[in-house]
């Protein structure tokens, strides 16, 4: 039984009334009383009980109606589903992620990478931004996902927001910084150091966990100036006798003339989050997946050198 056979014979069966059918379907009466002569000869029995006034369904037309119609059903689903998914093979992913090129190298690279196996004709846009603006193209829809410096953001109707990993703080600074030679630094070293922070309006709530140790142990950190973004504050650190207190990402990524110092146990550590739609793509979805699996691996293996 052909495709074409079944659609005729549920077009005649819905509208009982060879003319009207042929009308919808667009086709000559004679070839559709041919075909579903043909049909009726395959089955071998009347599906129609042919009147001056139109047609009537006879049992095997109702059992044919009922399934046939139930199986066309379901072919047009899996054609539907079909197309879905060549586009989805062919589409844009679009990914912002906060402003560290080891972000990039350690974890969003080797994403896309895995992603590139199973989703060849993906392709991708990238944004580096602050986490505060990242954190609202994913919810406008600018961004199909995003991964999400130290920070607090707010709940979106729509946008999921997961842990990718927990890592710790490091100070870092100038070479030529008197504490740079240190090995290690506890939060009271810092009680009388300038702090070169980022932008409360680039990342809410990004300084969250290091205030709250420093106000523990009895004093407030003095934030002498604020950079706009990460790499700003990267490049700043060079230019005045600060220092900043970042995610331990940073270390994956040597700069020359900064030094970086980890803070001794307890350590500091902050949650670098991972934003994206509900509404994701297969390959979107895999592509958080995979994100989420390669940030913990960095984190691990950041745990593992500070160990050794």
């Amino acid at each position: 039984m052909e495709l074409k056979h079944l659609r005729t014979f549920l077009a005649a069966a819905d509208a009982l009334n060879i003319s009207e059918a042929a009308r919808r379907l667009r086709v000559t009466q004679p070839a559709l009383s041919r075909q579903i002569k043909e049909l009726e000869s395959e089955i071998g029995s009347p599906l129609f009980v042919r009147r001056p006034n139109g047609l009537r369904l006879t049992e095997a037309g109702k059992a044919l109606q009922t399934h046939g119609g139930a199986a066309l059903a379901q072919v047009d689903s899996a054609v539907v589903k079909a197309k879905q998914s060549a586009e989805t093979d062919a589409s844009v992913l679009r990914v912002g992620y906060y402003s560290s090129l080891c972000v990039w190298a350690n974890i969003l690279g080797r994403a896309f990478e895995k992603l590139a196996q199973r989703f060849p004709k993906v392709t991708t846009q990238l944004s580096e931004n602050g986490s505060a603006k990242l954190a609202e193209e994913v919810a406008n829809g600018s961004l199909d996902a995003a991964l999400l410096g130290p920070g607090e953001f707010a709940p979106t109707p729509g946008v999921v927001m997961k842990p990718a990993c927990e890592v710790p703080l490091v100070a870092v600074m100038a070479a030529n910084h008197r504490l740079a030679k240190k090995r290690q630094l506890s939060v009271s070293d810092l009680r009388d150091e300038p702090i070169l922070g980022v932008a409360k309006k680039a990342a809410p709530g990004r300084d969250v966990a290091f205030v709250a140790a420093c106000r523990k142990d009895g004093f407030t950190p003095r934030i002498a100036a604020e950079a706009a973004s990460l790499p700003d504050l990267m490049v700043g650190l060079t230019q005045h006798s600060s220092l900043a207190v970042v995610d331990a990402f940073v270390l994956l990524a040597p700069m020359p003339g900064i030094a970086f110092v980890r803070f001794r146990a307890p350590e500091l550590s902050v949650q670098i989050m991972a934003a994206y739609s509900s509404q994701l793509t297969p390959a979107g979805k895999l592509f958080v997946e995979l994100t989420l699996a390669e940030a913990k691996r960095a984190s691990n293996s950041l745990q593992r050198s500070n160990g050794s």
